[in-house]
């Protein structure tokens, strides 16, 4: 697992919003920047051998995490009064217009990866089976939000990246990217600010702790 972004001022945001190899993707964009309050922008990968797309989602928010996920349990998220709803309705609305894409193409597509760079942290979240992005995006943020105090070391330190998930491979302290159908909700990858190194740490949701050991992770 390598950093994909630092979350810092000078970083471009940057991506193509048309394929002439996908159609439809431009609703559904305006469908995820409306829901989300982000902008938002999609890299393509098309394997003509497999005939499907691999899409890379980038949200880009004005505001942080932190804000978030306190409109979140507010349940003030759009026009939703509970957070249940606000959850429910984020992974129905990302999933339908995913469907909706699907349908307008002789090829399959769907999200292999999203990031959610908010102004004080990005997530990184990567396919686990089909369709298990948009299916799950919801529940991933209530977990986010759930977890929060703990994986921010009691709300005093906020890593620049969050990946979800990662998962404990057979070799002893080794973490990989999740590439299996398991959970999202077993282990995160976390990047934090050091004065020397960037230091990386495993976040365990069963135990709400953070991995101090000496961990080393797989590309």
């Amino acid at each position: 697992m390598s950093s994909l972004h630092e979350n810092n001022p000078n970083f471009h945001f940057s991506g193509a919003k048309i394929f002439e190899a996908v159609n439809g993707v431009d609703e559904f964009i305006k469908i995820l920047e409306r829901e989300f309050f982000a902008e938002a922008k999609i890299q393509c990968r098309y394997n003509s051998a497999q005939n499907k797309a691999d899409l890379i989602l980038d949200l880009k928010f004005n505001f942080g995490l932190t804000e978030t996920l306190r409109h979140f349990n507010e349940g003030n998220w759009g026009s939703y009064s509970y957070p249940t709803e606000s959850q429910v309705h984020l992974s129905s609305c990302f999933t339908k217009a995913l469907e909706s894409m699907n349908a307008q193409n002789g090829h399959t597509l769907d999200i292999v990866e999203a990031s959610l760079h908010y102004t004080d942290t990005s997530i990184v979240i990567s396919r686990t089976n089909d369709f298990s992005i948009p299916e799950q995006i919801g529940t991933i943020l209530s977990k986010i939000s759930e977890h929060f105090v703990y994986f921010t070391k009691g709300l005093t330190e906020m890593p620049y990246e969050v990946f979800v998930p990662v998962y404990e491979g057979k070799a002893h302290n080794v973490f990989e990217p999740n590439k299996s159908q398991s959970s999202y909700f077993d282990f995160w990858g976390l990047y934090f600010e050091d004065t020397i190194h960037h230091k990386v740490m495993i976040y365990s949701l069963n135990d709400k702790q953070l991995c101090h050991e000496d961990l080393f992770l797989l590309e």
